[in-house]
């Protein structure tokens, strides 16, 4: 087989190709490196480079030095690494794309038994495709046999379809959050070069329309186009967790209107502030007897100040640990201890192994758990019973915390832990602690869920995972 004798882009531009997909997933991965999204976003992207970089190499940089050091570089060597670089795009690049879109519909959130397993079960067809079709001869299985383009070709539709149907189905269930924009931006940025490159890389070529066969380089303009896209919203206003005046958040978990906190206390305080302009003016005009009544509603307005806003300033800041093993039953003894001396008509069980242990940060776990106590107790009213248990699991730790109140309706679920969200309407209740809660179980790499008992109340389930 001959190699430097493609047609199509000349081999400078091949490498700038390759060179401005490099650029957008770096983009992205710098964006937000501690982002999950961006990391498999980035690892995809990679893989998919790999389709413009093995012809720049075959057919621009190899010949090249094949004929200026021949010793240095084979026909047979050259032909492997392409063969190899093809089945990193023809077997790994969905995978890898599939498991950002597990991340993107937060399924690790939603349904974590269901992607742990498939996570790795999507990478399964890559390794069984390398046992029935060898990596280093995919050069010659794609030219000289067409049952496995067929295959290769369906397997990569399947998980395009999969991919497609998993972040359209998050816009749809999340298009009323503030995340909503955001998401749909980056469901471009991501599908767009995508089935472009499904359709020109295997439709055409089960086709047969030779002339067609490097449609797959019209991605240049695309990718270009990205890059621009990218870059815009990132100077616009943030994109994927990156904004170009040197600030960093969680883009895909309503991070953006954390950072929003001052507007957010400009209009809470303005109330609050009326009143007290209200009350001080009648002071000023008032008789001496009145003036304990008005004294005393402006002392209330103003210690509701300094809650709310210490609470929005305490739960909106970054999240430090300092972790360190600790005995997890003695920690939850407190604090249901702490909670009994604050609800005595609330019952609290605790439930944990004497000898338990967790690799946590202590002050932001007992805050978190006080949190839950606290929600709990609202929702019982002060009166029912509180369950607390700590256990291990296969893959690490577990805290329930169930109460016996009357639940949480469906409809409010999916936004529990949005930032300012509440059901609550007696006014002490900003929306930032499960938000909060789900920050710091975050930062642990872990999780926090919500759901409906079989019998009445909730239970919010905190995974921890195993170090």
């Amino acid at each position: 087989m001959l190699i430097g004798t493609s047609k199509g882009l000349p081999g400078e531009f091949l490498l700038l190709f390759t060179l401005l997909i490099w650029v957008l997933f770096f983009l992205v991965y710098l964006g937000n490196r501690h982002n999950r999204l961006n990391r498999w976003c980035f690892i995809s992207g990679m893989c998919f480079s790999m389709g413009v970089f093995k012809e720049y190499l075959y057919f621009t940089l190899f010949p090249a030095v094949m004929q200026a050091w021949p010793g240095w570089m084979t026909e047979e060597l050259s032909l492997d690494i392409y063969s190899v670089l093809t089945a990193v795009l023809y077997y790994f690049a969905m995978p890898a794309a599939l498991v950002f879109g597990f991340y993107f519909s937060r399924m690790d959130e939603r349904r974590p038994k269901l992607f742990r397993w498939a996570r790795i079960g999507v990478f399964v067809p890559a390794l069984l495709f390398g046992v029935f079709y060898p990596y280093l001869e995919t050069r010659y299985y794609q030219l000289y046999d067409r049952t496995y383009y067929l295959c290769a070709a369906l397997y990569n539709w399947l998980y395009g379809v999969l991919l497609t149907v998993l972040l359209l189905g998050t816009l749809w269930r999340e298009r009323r959050t503030a995340v909503y924009r955001q998401k749909k931006m980056v469901a471009i940025l991501v599908l767009v070069p995508i089935w472009y490159q499904l359709i020109s890389a295997f439709l055409i070529h089960l086709l047969d329309l030779k002339g067609l066969f490097k449609a797959w380089q019209g991605n240049l303009p695309i990718i270009l186009f990205l890059i621009i896209f990218y870059l815009y919203n990132a100077f616009k206003g943030g994109f994927m967790g990156a904004r170009f005046q040197h600030e960093s958040y969680e883009w895909n978990q309503d991070g953006k209107l954390v950072n929003q906190s001052a507007q957010f206390l400009r209009h809470m305080l303005k109330n609050e502030v009326v009143k007290i302009e209200w009350c001080a003016q009648n002071i000023q005009q008032s008789a001496p007897e009145e003036a304990a009544d008005y004294a005393d509603i402006i002392l209330r307005s103003t210690t509701r100040l300094k809650e709310l806003s210490g609470k929005a300033l305490h739960y909106s800041k970054d999240i430090v640990l300092n972790r360190q093993v600790l005995q997890i039953a003695p920690l939850l003894e407190a604090c249901a201890a702490d909670y009994r001396k604050l609800s005595p008509g609330v019952q609290v069980e605790v439930r944990c192994g004497e000898g338990d242990e967790l690799f946590c940060d202590r002050a932001h776990l007992t805050e978190v758990l006080n949190n839950l106590l606290n929600n709990a107790g609202e929702a019982m009213r002060g009166q029912g019973s509180i369950t607390v248990e700590g256990k291990p699991t296969g893959r690490g730790y577990q805290i329930c915390v169930s109460d016996t109140g009357d639940g949480i309706a469906k409809e409010h679920l999916g936004q529990l832990f949005s930032p300012y969200y509440t059901t609550k309407t007696n006014g002490h209740h900003i929306g930032l602690g499960l938000y909060y809660c789900r920050n710091v179980m975050r930062k642990h790499g872990g999780s926090i869920q919500a759901r409906q008992n079989e019998t009445r109340g909730t239970t919010f389930v905190l995974r921890f995972p195993g170090e």
